[in-house]
């Protein structure tokens, strides 16, 4: 029920600053509404909802400044996870990550930024799992939730999705060799380089960013 609800969050079912009611969700569930209650809670605590006195839960929006911020923290979960990943990954785990990169190249050749956006936070999440750290797949779980509620809704160019999957091929290569700094170096960057796509993407979008 949490993957449910977190899931109608992420996807933009629900806009930020939209109340979740309880009895609704409730319904579509099919569940009481007791459950909903505690889920909410559970995704206050992720960081998705905020529960106002005598208002109930509502989705949280994340400023420009918040968001800005929270790229800072995940780019230092990225070196981290970077040189982890380069020093623990097994040869399966390495071609799971090969065979991402290259659906994503094909997604790109298709002009399917929905898919190919889909298999870059799969990308992602699959880079820090291979950590094998569960406390630092926690916190990065975290603030991407956190970005996810503001970059639902930016529209990448086809240039920005080249550029970034590129980036992915220098972490891979970079894991692939085992080199540790290497790869913590070139995830944090490609974390970095996310942020200022980020602020380019809504520049263009005419989002004012004071």
């Amino acid at each position: 029920m949490r993957d449910a609800i977190e899931q109608m969050i992420l996807t933009g079912e629900f806009a930020p600053g939209e109340r979740l009611n309880e009895l609704d969700l409730a319904n579509r569930l099919n569940v009481s509404r007791g459950p909903v209650r505690e889920v909410l809670r559970v995704l206050e605590q992720a960081g998705l909802v905020r529960i106002v006195p005598n208002k109930g839960a509502i989705v949280r929006k994340v400023s420009i400044e918040e968001m800005l911020d929270v790229y800072d923290v995940r780019a230092g979960f990225a070196r981290t996870a970077g040189r982890l990943v380069a020093t623990r990954a097994t040869r399966e785990q390495i071609r799971i990550l090969e065979a991402l990169y290259e659906r994503m190249n094909r997604e790109i050749a298709k002009r399917d930024v929905q898919t190919y956006y889909r298999l870059n936070l799969e990308f992602h999440e699959r880079l820090l799992e291979f950590t094998g750290n569960q406390r630092l797949i926690e916190l990065d779980a975290l603030v991407r939730n956190q970005l996810q509620l503001s970059l639902r809704k930016a529209a990448f160019s086809l240039s920005q999705l080249r550029t970034s999957n590129s980036e992915h091929r220098k972490i891979l290569d970079a894991i692939i060799d085992g080199n540790a700094d290497k790869a913590g170096q070139a995830f944090e960057r490609h974390v970095l380089n996310g942020k200022a796509r980020m602020l380019e993407t809504l520049a263009g979008q005419g989002d004012r960013l004071t």
